[in-house]
């Protein structure tokens, strides 16, 4: 999916705007609450108003976007497991039904530590 493909999702909803996500892309508040790091773990919720499954991106402004991961809607929340594993501004979001989540932007600086312990700097 291109950023073209991003921006067509958010305009463009071919009639499913009533299954599609609710919100953007929570990822959290990181341990450093300015920053997240690299290596470290995050869960990304995103609201969702269906059933289903929902994806999740990771994209750098000018570049491909990267799958995340698949997680089934719960409870009008989707939620999977982000580790960043590069450093700079991120794009995340959801796509659930054809119909993509706001964009909501991450700084990734280096993380330091591992499993509960993990910030960024």
């Amino acid at each position: 999916m291109t950023g073209a493909a991003v921006v067509a999702g958010l305009v463009g909803g071919s009639g499913l705007a009533s299954a599609a996500p609710a919100g953007p892309v929570d990822p959290g508040v990181p341990f450093s609450s300015v920053v997240y790091g690299t290596g470290c773990t995050y869960n990304l919720t995103v609201p969702v108003n269906s059933v289903g499954m929902v994806s999740f991106y990771e994209q750098r402004k000018g570049f491909a976007p990267i799958f995340i991961g698949r997680a089934p809607a719960y409870q009008l929340i989707a939620t999977v497991n982000w580790t960043p594993r590069r450093l700079g501004d991120r794009m995340l979001y959801a796509v659930q039904n054809g119909v993509t989540s706001p964009i909501t932007i991450a700084r990734v600086h280096q993380g330091y530590g591992s499993g509960g312990l993990c910030f960024a700097l």
